[in-house]
């Protein structure tokens, strides 16, 4: 029995030419049986061997070689670069405190401390009919004063409420001013999200209003007054009700502006000339009463009053000799 297999044409023709060879001549395989390989195929093996010698001496030997030796000078680190103080500004830091019970009984104790001779004997009276005290600090802060910075600082990151702003309706705060002569500053004091509150005060005659939502808040303007010293001034008022459209001039043009009605107090402004590192006080009479009770006196979550505290230091004049440039010395733009 004879099995036929089945051959490919490529395997038909090899094979036909196997046939074609003569016997005892001398037997040439057809290159289609053996294909013949090129030179840099046949190299090509022996290239890779290469590299990869190559390859194996650099890693044994590791990176030594490659490092720079020697001390190595520190790495540039670039911060951010804070601006110079202008020559017509002053820096001005506020501190709003909010004093504990414990705090508020030794007030006394810091008032006589204080020098609230700083004002006009007239002033005082208005200051006094209206609920409100003030003084000046002048050099270092008090012991005392240093102390409750410090408790209020650790109240601050140990309490949960105090962190979150929620355990009173106003939070200790401080802030960093950069005041010009021809800039008027607000520095806010409290936000009484109420539909009517009843305003008393004192202007020449006892006076009262109902107000919706007030906001109670100091303006404040600062200028260099010589070298290290500057002329500050502080105004009390207070800004209710809804938003109204009205039209000003400004720079020699009409600007539309959305504002609240305002009442502020010129009769009780307040104006010094600072030395660098003073620091006034304000903050209620001992009777929490008019004005004083409404800027100066927060309510806790737990429904309890706690009188407030407003710091206001000068720290430096863009004019003052310390911080300015020398004049040889100029600023690179």
């Amino acid at each position: 029995m004879i099995r036929t297999l089945y051959r490919s044409p490529v395997d038909e023709r090899n094979h036909s030419e196997l046939q074609a060879i003569p016997s005892g001549s001398e037997a040439t395989f057809p290159s289609s049986l053996f294909p013949q390989k090129s030179l840099a195929s046949a190299q090509a093996p022996r290239r890779c061997l290469g590299y990869s010698l190559v390859i194996l001496s650099l890693v044994s030997s590791g990176c030594a070689a490659w490092l720079p030796s020697g001390e190595q000078p520190p790495p540039i680190i670039k911060g951010i670069r804070t601006p110079s103080l202008p020559t017509e500004s002053v820096a001005i830091e506020t501190i709003l405190l909010r004093l504990a019970p414990d705090q508020a009984s030794q007030l006394d104790d810091l008032w006589a401390l204080i020098d609230e001779q700083i004002v006009s004997p007239d002033l005082r009276i208005r200051l006094d009919k209206n609920g409100l005290r003030i003084g000046k600090i002048s050099g270092g802060l008090p012991s005392l004063l240093e102390t409750w910075l410090r408790e209020i600082e650790e109240k601050q990151d140990g309490d949960t409420l105090e962190t979150t702003g929620l355990a009173s309706d106003l939070a200790n705060r401080s802030m960093h001013w950069r005041c010009r002569a021809d800039v008027e500053k607000e520095i806010n004091i409290r936000n009484v999200a109420e539909p009517n509150v009843t305003l008393f005060y004192h202007d020449e005659v006892p006076k009262g209003k109902s107000l919706n939502s007030p906001r109670f808040f100091f303006t404040m303007t600062a200028m260099p007054a010589s070298q290290a010293a500057a002329k500050l001034k502080l105004t009390p008022a207070v800004e209710f009700g809804e938003l109204k459209s009205r039209v000003i001039v400004r720079d020699a043009a009409l600007r539309p502006v959305s504002q609240r009605e305002k009442i502020q107090f010129d009769d009780l402004q307040l104006q010094w000339v600072l030395n660098q590192g003073d620091c006034v006080v304000l903050g209620p009479s001992s009777d929490m009463r008019s004005l004083g009770a409404e800027f100066f006196q927060s309510q806790t979550i737990d429904h309890e009053r706690e009188p407030i505290l407003l710091l206001v230091r000068f720290s430096q004049s863009g004019s003052d000799g310390i911080f300015s440039k020398s004049p040889g010395e100029k600023t690179a733009e």
